[in-house]
Order: C-alpha cells, then structure tokens, then sequence
C-alpha cells in the first residue's frame, strides 16, 4: 500500500549498492531455483521414466526444437503460448549455464488449432539475461487496444539483481496475429529484486480497466543499504497491482507487503521457513479481491475495491505439523473455495513438521476474515513414503475448472481432482510424460535431468483439451477419456 516513490537520487545509492555486491549469491535465487540448483550437483537413480496415463490421452506433443528450460503455459484461440525460464549460476562460475540466451529464449507460440500437429510459428523475445516464464494472453476489452490480442510475460533479470539497467517487469505483445507478434510495451519495476515472477489478468467492469495482479518476491526482504531499508529500493510489497488498459503505457496503481498488515505472523517452519515470500497472485472473476501466496504466511485476502488502496481482509492459518509454503492458488467464486498449492521440496522437515512434499488443500473462504481448511488431495508420491529415486513429487499450480482441479505436480505429471465434494477430492486422471533429455550437458537433476518435470497445465474449456508445459520435453496437448 506504500506509494510514495524514491526519486532519482536513489540511483546513486543503487549504484553503491552494486558495487558493495559485485556478484549476486545464492540468497538472491528465488526458492525453486535454489532448489534447481541444489539438486544440479547431486547424482540420482531410479524413478518412473516412462509415460504414465489414466483415463486420459495424446492428442498431440511439441518438443519445441528441444530447448529445455519450458515455463509456464497459456492457451487463447487455438494457439499455445510456452514461456522460457532460467537464472545464471554465479555459485559455481558459469553463469550462464542456466540463463538462455536468445534465439534459444523466448515465448514459445504454437500454433494448436490442429491440436495433432502443434508446431512453433513465432517467439516473444525477452531481453537478453532474462526469463519469461509467466504468461498470459487475453483480448483487450478497453482502451486503445480495445479487441486485440495481447500477449504479458513477466520479465526477471537472470544478472545481477544490484544493477539499476537490469531487466524486469512485465512485458506487452500484440498478437492478433500470433505468427507475427509485435512488441507494444514494457512496464519495469524498480532495482533492486529480480523482477515479475508470478501474474494474472482480470478486467474490472465497474472500472471499464484491465489490472495485471503480479508479483515481486523478496520485496520486502531487508536491505541495509536501500533507501527504503528493503530491496525494492522504492520501498514497494510483493504484490503490485498495475493498470494495463493501455498495455503500452502500463502502471502501477498500488501495493501490499504482508508488513501492511501487521506481519510477519511468525517465524515459519519447515525446510524453507519464511513468512516474508509473496509468491503468486491469484483474483477473483470481478477483479475486486485477490489472494496472494505468501509462503509460511498463507494465502492473504485483499479487498481491491478501491484498486488504490488495498485492504487486508484475512489469511489462511496452517495446521501446527504444516510445512506451509503458499506457492498459488486458483479460485472458485461460485463456491467461494480456494485451491491452493503449497511448493514443499523437503521430504523431512523436522520431528515435529508432517512428512512429504507439497500437496493441494481447499479453503473455504466464504468469510474473508477467517478461512477454513476444508479438503485436501495427495499423490502417493507426494506422501514421501514410497522410494521415488529421482524427480521432484511437489503440486506446483493448480487450475479449478467447474468443479474439477488440474493440477501441475512437476515428476507427478497432470493430476486432474474431481472436487464436486471438496471435503471428499478424488483423482478422476492423470498424465506423466516420458523423461526427456534436457539441453545442458551432461543431464543433470531437477529440470536439469532425464525426469519428467511439468510445470504448467490450462484447459481451453472451449474444446476441452488439456495443455501441460514439460520443462525438458515440451509442450503436450491431451484429451479426458472419461
């Protein structure tokens, strides 16, 4: 909610602040990253290779000229959009062995409208030492590109996070021609965090705008010699609403660090204790709520009536035993229930912590003020149990249609829950793809290895086909058989 800004002399302190850390360290990953990286140097046996399938099918697969690194996914008007992640390796030396570069960087789009024959027909280019591994895509409804398709990413620098020119924010393409996309506009958030992570896009009738509800992690990460005392040099929370009516001159309208509300609540526990991580943003279908992912602090309820002025309304409270870790969440405004996944890496997190990997639970949020736990869904894999050998067994996102939740489940593939009963969620589907060969040499773990990785998974409810964004092997289009 903080929106006075630091001016121009904050760049000289920026620049201090650059020189005082001439390279970035493994603090300054962001946590799945980390995790990446961690597991990189590791060498594992074992785990599920091959394809996996129940009650669903192949329709068709893209390996997308086998670049590896594949984000997030997003389907509009039968065409695909694959985003591109990656960060550079200061640890070990190499930094750019997992930052690529263009032409092998980019937003992937497919065209799908022969969903037997996807094939690539263009790329939105990020900015060299950057990832675009958020996408959206969505017809403009106000404003000067009013009926057009526009294509968001967000950008996060893969450099030094220090340097005040580095690359981050959103970036804005047209693409009603999705064979011939133009650039039309880029938003930047200020120095020094790594930039947009996570985002949505809802349109606000009452308003007659369009809102982008985005994220930027580590905002509120102290920093002894920012102007604002934070990261952010301008002070600014991890959720950032900014106004994309006029994609081509967004800006921010506002913000919220779980400071605003009084927090941290508490100290975290876990693996990766941290109750000060606004991952994801997740809004409602009016555009005048949304629930922000805010790790060891649970999903926090904002009021966005006012887009100006955000309000606090509640939050999720774990169970004593939780790990935690609110990564995202998808929203049933009919039932007032949210789908929440919590990224947890760590098998074993301490005696007094439950066992196993992140996993979906359910919250009624039909008071804002004081949610409920009222389901929740596991793989078997994901109860840590079981001897898994390699792979990653955490839910990653989840996307509820009707009354089913997809689920991207990284090792575990697409997860598809018939939540019709949300006390009572059963697994009704489920896609593994086979282990692919990732682009860095040698293959390595994590999405750095021959395991299936999903990262993201849409339904295009027009024709009820499934989209799933492999990170080694590509993009994969699939059909219920149920």
């Amino acid at each position: 909610m903080k929106r006075a800004l630091v001016g121009l002399s904050c760049v000289a302190t920026v620049l201090t602040i650059a020189v005082a850390s001439a390279s970035a360290s493994q603090h300054d990953l962001l946590k799945d990253e980390a995790h990446f990286l961690q597991q990189s140097s590791k060498a594992y046996t074992g785990g599920e290779k091959a394809a996996q399938v129940f009650n669903m099918e192949v329709v068709g697969q893209s390996d997308l000229g086998g670049r590896g690194f594949n984000g997030d996914v997003w389907v509009h008007e039968g065409y695909a959009y694959v985003g591109h992640w990656g960060f550079e390796d200061w640890a070990s030396g190499s930094k750019n062995r997992f930052c690529p570069e263009p032409r092998a960087s980019g937003v992937a789009v497919i065209d799908a409208t022969d969903p037997e024959d996807p094939h690539v027909v263009a790329t939105l280019q990020n900015p060299s030492g950057t990832s675009a591994e958020d996408v959206v895509v969505y017809t403009a409804l106000y404003g000067p590109y009013a009926g057009r398709d526009i294509a968001v990413a967000g950008i996060q620098t893969c450099e030094s996070r220090f340097d005040p020119e580095a690359d981050r924010g959103l970036m804005f393409w047209d693409v009603t021609d999705p064979a011939a996309p133009t650039q039309i506009g880029y938003f930047q958030t200020a120095c020094c965090t790594r930039g947009v992570h996570e985002f949505e896009v809802e349109h606000r009738t009452d308003l007659g705008r369009t809102f982008a509800y985005a994220t930027v992690p580590t905002s509120r990460y102290p920093e002894s010699d920012s102007p604002s005392g934070y990261r952010d040099v301008n002070g600014d929370g991890d959720f950032r609403l900014i106004d994309i009516t006029n994609p081509a001159l967004a800006f921010q309208v506002s913000d919220f660090g779980i400071q605003d509300a009084g927090g941290p609540f508490s100290a975290g526990q876990g693996c990766d204790a941290d109750p000060n991580y606004g991952h994801g943003a997740e809004p409602s279908e009016d555009g005048t709520t949304v629930f922000v992912s805010y790790w060891d602090s649970g999903f926090v309820a904002l009021d966005l009536t006012d887009p100006t002025s955000p309000v606090y309304q509640g939050q999720t409270i774990y169970p004593a035993d939780a790990d935690g870790d609110a990564h995202s969440s998808s929203y049933d405004d009919a039932r007032q229930l949210l789908f929440s996944a919590d990224e947890d890496f760590c098998k074993t997190s301490g005696p007094d912590v439950e066992t196993g990997y992140g996993y979906l639970r359910i919250w009624d949020y039909s008071d804002l003020s004081a949610p409920v736990q009222v389901g929740q869904f596991r793989t078997t894999n994901s109860l840590g149990l079981n001897a898994q050998g390699s792979g990653d067994y955490s839910i990653h996102n989840a996307l509820v249609v009707g009354t089913d939740v997809y689920a991207s489940w990284y090792s575990d593939g697409v997860r598809v829950i018939d939540a019709a009963d949300p006390t009572s969620p059963t697994e009704v589907a489920y896609f593994v793809p086979p282990a692919g060969q990732n682009s860095v040499k040698p293959p390595q773990r994590g999405v750095l290895s021959q395991m299936p990785q999903v990262w993201g998974v849409v339904v295009d409810e027009a024709t009820g086909l499934i989209y799933a964004s492999d990170m080694n092997t590509g993009l994969w289009i699939l059909r219920r058989t149920d």
